[in-house]
């Protein structure tokens, strides 16, 4: 709903920000251009909008002759009724099937005697199921198909069973729900269907001004056009003695978004582990969904923000309070003829207010600020959907101030202070960070083309998925990477089966076989060192080129805590990388033996005499000395023994003697 600024200096105490008596000044405005007071030149003689042209595909139901479609009824016969022998009967169903009718019964066991076709098991064959009455098999050929006054029948029907007590009195109040602008929302019984349903009124401070109740009906109007399941979705309009001009709607069960984030923002347990990144993505994405239905009807918003998104307990997410839509279309190239009028139709009853600034400061594009509505086009929901992204993750409004002229200020020259700085502690991951500042860039030629393009964003970031990576296909037998190349590229294997190799030809050793979902020469992404062994296809194989860039740009999308967490492990790895011990990044098995013999042959002493020693404590030694495991070193040494390099015999080892 619109509020003049004379109003505004009353909501200064009530929107004063919580640090330093900041004013959010969160609610929707409209302001004159005196109002607001003098612009630049530029502000005045805004850009003309670019032409937009949509192609529409419109859904025709034909009539019966046109279609050509052939029409199956169902028939609920009684046991006299499937009397075959009765002249008129006969008749009539010869006259149905000539109209592509089929018939086909449902009987009791008992039944199934009656006369007609029979099948091979000798029970009666029916084809078709019709569900007529007696009366009804009597069908007049010259009964006109569009004739739907109401029979005796349906008025008997309707008396006696929507029994109205109440009079014309169709609605019953139940209280006020909330008021707010210049509408006021009731809870009403529908006393026909007793549903519950929610009214919105004209406050009684407008009940006389002709903007306001233009601009209410505008409303109803333009939001019945929408038949989304993210908007709400208008049942009536009308005008009552008691309400005075009302329109009303399905009573959304939920709570508006706003008061969601202020809790968030308080940091309530609750509330904090049930709107978790993904929960709040998901609300977005709904919201985005119903403004790119409503921009292929040529219709913007004008007033998008967390307090006119509903968010009901099981998944709802409604797009509320149309009050300030706009028409930017030609209805005269509507392909429907119905929306086509009723589109003329609210937009003759509208007065021209371009001049007027309308919108909620805190979150205004800039072109809201100009007060002409030639610059007002999609792109301006587009940058409205980034405040309130920014709020959702920022927990706080884009744009904040002392005053009111100081916050119009920054909106109108989109002076922001980027989300991750303005709340560090929100930890808000690069991405999303991203996709904020992309729809709020101050040129519309810098934002998002189209709704649709800003959600595939967030569909990605949702998914999970990484950014487009480039990919390679290697024949089998040949080498993704060669042992000690240098490289700046590791593989994600896609598909196909790679073996990893230590040395050439038949000194080769296989180190493992790997295939889809595992990755190779992942050190060069940490550090720049050459390949420390080779990686060859054993069959056709495909792979997704991974980079250090690419690394960067996908941890941008983590929350900058966990970006700060794999940095530090990744730092860690190439330090110790680096200084990891030469003889434990290759086989020691020669230095092993080697550091055996010395060791030996100083227990030997000067005169040279063979000695042998505890295995125990060889193992000790040498594992000490050489900066290896012991288990290894036990390992060489078993190894040494059985092929008769040296001799093990119980817990001693010793050379082997000549």
């Amino acid at each position: 709903m619109g509020k003049s600024s004379k109003d505004s200096s009353k909501d200064d105490a009530r929107d004063a920000h919580a640090n330093g008596g900041e004013k959010t000044y969160q609610e929707t405005v409209v302001l004159s251009r005196e109002e607001i007071g003098a612009r630049s030149e530029e502000d005045r003689n805004p850009a003309p909008p670019e032409n937009q042209e949509d192609d529409y595909q419109a859904t025709v139901a034909l009539p019966r002759e046109e279609s050509g479609a052939a029409y199956q009824e169902t028939v609920a016969l009684s046991r006299e009724g499937l009397d075959f022998e009765n002249e008129q009967t006969v008749r009539n169903m010869e006259s149905l099937e000539e109209d592509g009718y089929q018939e086909t019964v449902a009987l009791p066991k008992a039944d199934m005697d009656v006369g007609g076709p029979r099948t091979a098991a000798g029970e009666a064959d029916y084809a078709a199921t019709v569900a007529l009455s007696k009366e009804e098999m009597s069908v007049r050929p010259d009964a006109d198909p569009d004739d739907f006054s109401a029979t005796e029948t349906e008025k008997s029907f309707y008396r006696r069973l929507v029994a109205k007590t109440h009079g014309d009195a169709k609605y019953r109040s139940l209280g006020k729900l909330v008021a707010g602008g210049m509408g006021a929302i009731l809870r009403v019984l529908d006393q026909d269907l007793q549903r519950t349903s929610a009214m919105k009124v004209v406050l009684p401070a407008f009940k006389n001004k002709e903007d306001a109740l233009t601009g209410f009906i505008a409303e109803a109007k333009i939001t019945g056009l929408l038949e989304h399941p993210n908007v709400i979705p208008v049942h009536d309009l009308g005008l009552t003695g008691d309400e005075g001009l009302y329109f009303t709607m399905k009573l959304a069960q939920g709570e508006a978004l706003n008061d969601i984030l202020e809790r968030l923002r308080s940091g309530d347990p609750e509330t904090v582990e049930t709107y978790t990144t993904y929960h709040l993505l998901s609300i977005f994405r709904k919201v985005c969904d119903a403004l790119s239905y409503a921009h292929s009807k040529n219709i913007i918003h004008q007033d998008v923000k967390p307090h006119n998104i509903m968010v009901g307990r099981y998944g709802e997410v409604l797009l509320m309070d149309w009050g300030l839509a706009r028409y930017i279309g030609d209805p005269d190239r509507e392909p429907d003829p119905g929306q086509r009028e009723l589109i003329k139709d609210f937009l003759g009853i509208l007065k021209s207010d371009d001049d007027a600034i309308k919108g909620s400061p805190v979150y205004m594009a800039p072109e809201q600020l100009i007060g002409e509505g030639a610059g007002l086009d999609r792109s301006t929901d587009i940058f409205l959907l980034g405040s309130t992204l920014y709020h959702m993750f920022a927990l706080t409004p884009p744009y904040f101030g002392s005053s009111l002229g100081e916050v119009f200020q920054k909106a109108r020259t989109v002076d922001l202070i980027p989300p991750d700085r303005r709340s560090p502690d929100c930890q808000i991951p690069g991405e999303i960070c991203r996709i904020i500042l992309k729809a709020m860039a101050p040129d519309k030629a810098d934002r998002y083309p189209t709704v649709d393009a800003l959600a595939g964003d967030i569909d990605d970031i949702i998914a999970g998925k990484w950014s487009r990576q480039e990919k390679k296909r290697f024949a089998a037998g040949e080498m993704l990477m060669t042992e000690g190349e240098a490289g700046d590229e590791a593989y994600l294997i896609l598909g196909g089966k790679v073996q990893v190799v230590k040395g050439r030809g038949e000194e080769a050793i296989v180190l493992s076989t790997l295939g889809p979902g595992d990755i190779v020469g992942e050190m060069s992404l940490i550090a720049q060192v050459t390949r420390s062994a080779g990686v060859k296809a054993l069959e056709e194989t495909e792979a997704a080129v991974l980079t250090q860039r690419l690394l960067s740009q996908n941890l941008k999308k983590l929350p900058p805590y966990m970006e700060k967490i794999v940095s530090t492990l990744t730092d860690r790895l190439r330090i110790a990388n680096e200084n990891i011990h030469p003889y434990a990044a290759a086989d020691p098995t020669e230095v092993v033996l080697k550091q055996l013999r010395l060791l030996l042959r100083y227990r030997a002493g000067e005169n040279g005499a063979a000695v042998d020693a505890s295995l125990a404590e060889m193992v000790r030694e040498i594992a000490h000395d050489l900066g290896l495991p012991g288990r290894r070193v036990a390992s060489i040494l078993k190894t040494a023994g059985d092929d008769g390099t040296i001799f093990i015999r119980g817990d001693e080892v010793g050379l082997i003697r000549p």
